[in-house]
C-alpha cells in the first residue's frame, strides 16, 4: 500500500525547478511518483506518493541541497 502527501515549495520560479525537484525527490528511497506544480510568484507544491510517509528532515533536507525550502 503507499501514501501520498504534498509537500509546499518556496523558491521555484521555471520548469528547469521542476525537473529539479522532480528529480530530486524521485530519487528518494521508496518514492514511487512525483508531480510538481509550479506557480511562479507563490508557493508552488509537489505531490508524493511513496511506500511510506518520508520524514520531514529527510524532505528538507533533499529540497535544501536542490537549492528549495519547504514552505510554512
Amino acid at each position: 500500500m503507499s501514501v501520498q502527501f504534498e509537500v509546499r515549495i518556496d523558491g521555484m520560479t521555471c520548469n528547469r525547478c521542476v525537473e529539479t525537484v522532480t528529480s530530486a525527490l524521485g530519487d528518494l528511497d521508496g518514492v514511487q511518483g512525483v508531480e510538481v506544480d509550479l506557480n511562479p510568484g507563490a508557493v508552488s507544491s509537489a505531490r508524493v506518493t511513496a511506500d511510506e510517509p518520508v520524514e520531514p528532515r529527510v524532505l528538507r533536507s533533499t529540497l535544501a541541497k536542490a537549492g528549495f525550502t519547504i514552505a510554512r
